[in-house]
């Protein structure tokens, strides 16, 4: 009987693999024509606005924001930590997970960067659970889309509260995928902002947030990094001659 439901299982599997391998990319094509035949691609316009200004934002800030960082208060090449730290950067994008790449990202500090064991061993962790800016980036602009959508006037002083319940809540976000998405009602309740049509403007960003949520997991993971290399320069940990090799 064991065998009976093990070959079943077996069998089950490899047809689900067919389905979602063979079938499911036509599917999904089908589904949107359709969509898009019935309802025209203006619709998708702002959702398409919000999804790109996003990435660039988060991509902006991964080459500008930690390389400035790096200089000022270290004195070292930032060059050379894009090039080291750019592999984790890549992981975090595919895996879409802070958990996920801290290994990496432990190995890529200890090794290429030269932090020591003692300071990493602290820092990428402790990182890893609040450091969340990519995810707070997001909040920002999910949050600001779904309440001008829903017909709400977001002025300076609501963007400051914004990013206050943004960053308490980033640091709350466990280090799995879509966890970020999920808390951008937090910041909607926290506003007010939960009318009928701030409900639908939310799950609309949930179905299309994917692409946003794989661009903000760089700044994160990246982000941790580069305060690991700033801790490990302020206490005097840092080898030098392994960071500029």
């Amino acid at each position: 009987m064991k065998k009976v439901f093990e070959s079943a299982n077996e069998v089950i599997q490899m047809y689900l693999t067919f389905l979602i391998n063979k079938v499911g990319p036509v599917a999904i094509f089908c589904l949107i024509s359709r969509t898009f035949a019935i309802y025209g691609v203006e619709y998708l316009v702002p959702a398409a606005a919000y999804v790109v200004s996003a990435m660039l934002t988060l991509f902006a800030l991964v080459v500008t924001l930690y390389p400035l960082g790096i200089w000022i208060t270290t004195k070292q090449n930032p060059i050379k930590f894009l090039k080291k730290i750019a592999k984790v950067g890549v992981f975090g994008f595919s895996t879409n997970s802070s958990a996920a790449c801290l290994p990496l990202n432990t190995r890529t500090c200890i090794d290429e960067l030269g932090c020591s064991e003692e300071v990493t061993s602290f820092v990428l962790p402790t990182g890893m659970t609040i450091n969340m800016n990519g995810t707070t980036v997001m909040h920002m602009f999910a949050v600001t889309f779904i309440a001008t959508c829903a017909g709400f006037d977001v002025t300076p002083a609501n963007m400051a509260v914004m990013a206050f319940l943004s960053i308490c809540a980033a640091a709350g976000t466990p280090a799995i995928p879509i966890a970020g998405t999920t808390m951008i009602f937090t910041v909607l309740s926290g506003m007010g902002w939960t009318t009928d049509l701030c409900m639908i403007g939310y799950a609309l960003v949930v179905a299309i947030n994917r692409p946003v949520e794989m661009a903000l997991l760089p700044l994160n993971v990246i982000g941790d990094a580069a305060v690991n290399v700033i801790v490990n320069a302020k206490e005097k940990e840092l080898d030098v001659e392994k960071y500029n090799n």
